[in-house]
This record gives C-alpha cells, sequence and structure tokens, in this order.
C-alpha cells in the first residue's frame, strides 16, 4: 500500500467521523434530548439534556416505560402518537407534559420517527416548553388543512398512502368553555387540540373548522371512536356544570369516489366553508351523503365558472360616475352581467362564489381583459373615456394573478388615466405590506386606485391606513341611511371629512334622489353614482355627451 492509498484510508475515515459529528450537531440543534424505545416502547437510550428534563441519568432510564415520565392525563396522547409512528413512519407533535423527578412538570412537544432496526424502534425527539398549557397547540387554518388535505387525496388516489378525513363536530364545546376560567378552559382546549393531533398523518393534517367543529387527515386505521370517547370523557370531566358535550364524527375514504380527483383544493376549502357554515343546520352525521352532495355541487359550480370566464359568457355593462357639482361624467364603473337571469347568475353571487371558492382571479382578469380591448376600440375612433374595474382583495393575494396582470397592462396602449381600478373589500386582504406596494406600483404607471364599498366591512379604516389611494367609494348603504337618520348624517360627515383630511377624493353609491346629491354635495363628497344619473348599459356608447355632460341615457 503506498502512501497515497495510506492517505485516501484515513481522509474517508475522517470524512466518516466528521459527517457522524455535523449529524449529532444538527439534531442537538433541533431537539434537547433524544429517546430510542424498543417495540415495548421501554427506553433502550437516552442521551442530550434528559437528565435536566427528567432529573435522571440516561444509563438510569434504560429499560424504564417512556410512559412513566408522561403525566398520565397526556398519556393515551402519547400511545396514539406512538401508534401512529408505528404505521406511518412519524408522529408529531405530540404536546405533552413531562414529570421531573423531583416532581417538576415540564411542557414538552415531541416529534417521533419509526425506523425498523435492532428489532424495530421509535426515535423521540424532545423539545422543552415548545408549548405553554396557556399556549395552546395550534392546528391549522382551513386554507393550509384543505391544501394539505389535497395532497392526502393526491396520495391516496394514487395509492401511495390511504388516507381518511374525518370531520368531528364537538357540539357544545362552545358552552362549556364559556362555563371554564379561562386557565382551565384553554388547558382543555389544548388537550383537545392535542388528543385530535396525535392521530393526524404526519402530525400535521389537523385543523380546527370552526368554534365547535374539527377536522383531521388520519391513517385508516386510526381508532376515532376511541379518540371521539376520549374528548367527551375529558371535556365532562371538566364542565363546572358536568353536562359535557356531544361528539359526533364522520369520514370520508380520500381514495374514494366521492373525492373523484380535481385541479386543485379550492373545491375542498370551499366546500369545508359552506359546510362549516352550515353545520347548525346540518347535522354532521350526514356528512357521507351531505358533504358528497356539496363537494359535487362545488366541482360543478367551479367549472361552470371556469367555463363562463374562458368562454368570455358574460358582458359588460357600464354605469357613470358622476361630478355631483357640475353633473360631468368623470368615468364609468364596469360591471359584470350574466346571461340567464336565473339566482345562481347575479352578480353578487358570481362574484361571491368566486371569491369564497378562490378562483376570482381568473374572472378578474378577463374582465380587464375585455375592459381594456374596449378602451382600445375607443382609442381608435378618437373618443376618451375612462373606465374603474373592480379588482377583488383575494386576487391582490394571489401573485400569479399580479404577474399576469403587469404583463397585461404593458401591452395597454391608451393613456393610463383611462383604465382605474376599485378594489373591493368582500375578501379579506391579509398581506397589506404587500398589497400596498402593488397598488402603488399601479399608480406609479398612471392608474387611479379606489377603495369600494368603504364602511361595509370592518376592516375599511384599516385598509384606509395602510393602503394609499386615490379615492373611497362611500358604501350606498351609508348614503341612503344619510336620508333617514341623524346616526346615517353624522357618519356620512365623519367619513368624508376624514377622506377630505387625507386628500383623497370620496364616491357616493345609491344615489337616487336630488335630496341625496345636494346631501353629499354639502358634507364635500365630490362624486356620485347611482339611478340619478343613469342604470348600467350596455352600450356605453349610447350616452350622449356634450363637453363630457350626461345629457340623457338610452336604454
Amino acid at each position: 500500500m503506498n502512501f497515497n492509498e495510506k492517505a485516501a484510508i484515513v481522509t474517508t475515515g475522517g470524512d466518516v467521523r466528521r459527517d457522524r459529528d455535523r449529524f449529532v450537531a444538527f439534531a442537538f440543534s433541533a431537539a434537547d434530548a433524544f429517546v430510542e424505545l424498543d417495540s415495548e416502547q421501554k427506553i433502550r437510550y437516552a442521551t442530550g439534556a434528559i437528565t435536566a428534563l427528567t432529573g435522571l441519568d440516561g444509563n438510569v432510564l434504560v429499560g424504564r416505560s417512556f410512559e412513566e415520565l408522561i403525566l398520565p392525563a397526556d398519556r393515551k396522547i402519547l400511545a396514539t402518537g406512538c401508534e401512529m409512528a408505528i404505521k406511518n413512519g412519524r408522529c408529531g407533535p405530540l404536546h405533552l407534559r413531562l414529570e421531573h423527578h423531583a416532581g417538576e412538570v415540564f411542557d414538552i412537544e415531541i416529534r417521533g420517527t419509526y425506523l425498523p432496526i435492532n428489532g424495530g424502534g421509535l426515535f423521540l425527539s424532545l423539545n422543552r416548553g415548545a408549548h405553554t398549557r396557556t399556549g395552546v397547540p395550534e392546528l391549522l387554518d382551513k386554507e393550509r388543512f384543505a391544501n394539505l388535505a389535497h395532497e392526502a387525496i393526491t396520495s391516496a388516489r394514487t395509492g401511495d398512502r390511504p388516507a381518511v378525513m374525518t370531520m368531528l363536530d364537538l357540539e357544545g364545546l362552545s358552552a362549556v368553555l364559556d362555563r371554564m376560567e379561562e386557565a382551565e378552559a384553554s388547558a382543555l382546549l389544548y388537550e383537545i387540540n392535542s388528543y385530535i393531533q396525535a392521530r393526524a398523518m404526519d402530525g400535521g393534517t389537523a385543523a380546527r373548522i370552526d368554534n365547535d367543529m374539527f377536522s383531521v387527515v388520519h391513517d385508516p386505521a386510526a381508532d376515532i371512536g376511541e379518540l371521539e370517547q376520549v374528548i367527551s370523557d375529558r371535556a365532562e370531566a371538566a364542565d363546572p356544570d358536568g353536562e359535557g358535550i356531544s361528539v359526533h364524527a364522520a369520514s370520508i375514504d380520500l381514495a374514494g369516489d366521492e373525492m373523484s380527483d380535481f385541479d386543485d383544493a379550492k373545491a375542498l376549502l370551499y366546500t369545508i366553508n359552506k359546510f362549516s357554515e352550515h353545520c347548525s343546520k346540518f347535522t354532521i352525521k350526514d356528512l357521507q351523503q351531505g358533504y358528497k352532495t356539496m363537494l359535487d355541487e362545488t366541482r360543478g359550480k367551479i367549472l361552470g365558472f371556469k367555463s363562463t370566464v374562458a368562454k368570455g359568457e358574460f358582458e359588460v355593462y357600464y354605469q357613470p360616475i358622476v361630478d355631483l357639482r357640475n353633473r360631468d361624467v368623470d368615468h364609468f364603473e364596469a360591471l359584470v352581467r350574466l346571461q340567464g337571469g336565473g339566482a345562481d347568475d347575479s352578480p353578487y353571487n358570481f362574484i361571491r362564489f368566486a371569491e369564497d371558492a378562490g378562483i376570482i382571479a381568473d374572472f378578474d382578469l378577463a374582465m380587464c381583459g375585455r375592459v381594456m380591448r374596449f378602451l382600445e376600440s375607443i382609442k381608435k375612433q378618437d373618443r376618451e373615456l375612462s373606465v374603474a374595474v373592480n379588482l377583488s382583495g383575494r386576487s391582490l393575494e394571489t401573485p400569479i394573478f399580479l404577474e399576469k396582470l403587469i404583463q397585461l397592462l404593458s401591452h395597454f396602449t391608451p393613456p393610463r388615466s383611462w383604465l382605474q381600478f376599485e378594489i373591493t373589500e368582500s375578501s379579506t386582504i391579509h398581506d397589506l405590506e404587500a398589497t400596498g406596494k402593488f397598488l402603488n406600483s399601479l399608480r406609479k404607471l398612471g392608474h387611479s386606485v379606489c377603495l369600494d364599498d368603504f364602511g361595509s366591512g370592518s376592516s375599511a379604516f384599516q385598509y384606509l391606513r395602510a393602503l394609499d389611494v386615490d379615492c373611497v367609494k362611500i358604501d350606498g348603504m351609508y348614503v341612503q341611511e344619510a336620508q333617514t337618520t341623524a346616526k346615517g348624517k353624522a357618519f356620512m360627515r365623519a367619513i368624508a371629512s376624514l377622506c377630505t383630511d387625507l386628500g383623497i377624493d370620496t364616491v357616493g353609491e345609491m344615489v337616487e334622489t336630488e335630496a341625496s346629491a345636494d346631501f353629499l354635495v354639502d358634507i364635500g363628497v365630490r362624486y356620485g353614482q347611482g339611478y340619478l344619473f343613469g342604470k348600467p348599459i350596455k352600450d356605453v356608447l349610447g350616452w350622449q355627451v356634450a363637453d363630457r355632460k350626461l345629457t340623457r341615457v338610452v336604454g
């Protein structure tokens, strides 16, 4: 063996040792202690800060049942988590309480991995203080749950991993929590969340859908009947009145026909939302049939919506917005009109469904494209017109929509001032900072931005504070109330005064009488929109305009 061969062996051995040391370092950067359990869940090996957590040396713990270290009330959660890890390969996070040898109790978070080595073993990582008893372990929100559930559906249908989604209605839970002291209520909710989370596939696919409604995606072998009983017993024991709750559960096989392949999680999220909204009328015991029916209806509505948008099967109508001081037409608002005329064809229902189902961005882009093409045709006729298009708050939080809108606008040749945008508040904007930056980019291009239906939602003033806009459109409900109540008048004056101080123009909606128009002028509202000035019409060129003054309506 020559010198180079010896050097290679030394180097290789050194690399192996260094890799081992790196893995150990990485492990301890993620957890405080590690425990290996045998097939009987007795401690085979313990290291890290295990002495600080338990008061006992790792060698002393070998051979003892790990369950004995956990408070009795939390042992069912541990048992369920270990069972899930053995079946699925992983479990956690499990939020448990561990008792120190000296009697002190620590809150810990446990994650587990099962490996078929040394006859099979569970490898647990322990983190102290990851959650406290007043910090309830958070389940997913509905949107993230729907996305993960959709991934589970895809996996289940390809045969990679069977899965079941169970909806749990803990009827009476909110009432029980209200009867309890805050700390005790937090502890109860902590345990319930932990019970459900322990059965979740990969420890993550569990959600609190509504106050008393929960959902979890889990292995088909998970004992949901036991989960129902554990939650029911714990709630009854904790309830000061001893009434407890009624626990109902119903499950859907994610690989079954009722969850047939679909393009994304939007139908699932929409159906979960609607199911939770109507749970008072529609009991969870009806889930197997009711959920399938609702999901089928949702699929049909989404496909119908997408078809309507893709085929352009909608009309754009235009309603004038006038300067109240002289009745000159300032610009028009573009409004959608659908064919059919039934309840499902109302513009409000059409838009609201699209927002709730998370598909409004498709329509907003289609509407922008339609209006932009119309304005291009106006330019070719050497005429001038300005139109406002509505953008949903949901669309503004969709990155691909923002990209496509900017790309679409890059081909717009008329003056930018011809195309304005109204931001609707019917869908809550969560990332106001990012939305504000995008709206500012539109304004820098020369497009005016208006907050629509101001006052109708709980976030109106928050939006006004966070977003730079050119105009505020005051919800028509307040315009009409100002004609009948002193409170309505005061509210309108306050909004108009605030906007004036901020240098923002205002538009009053639903102006139907001269008295209403005069009142708006009196309080400083500059623009008006409503039947007093004209109903929405399709042929906007049918308006006879002289020097931008509205003289009559055709149609």
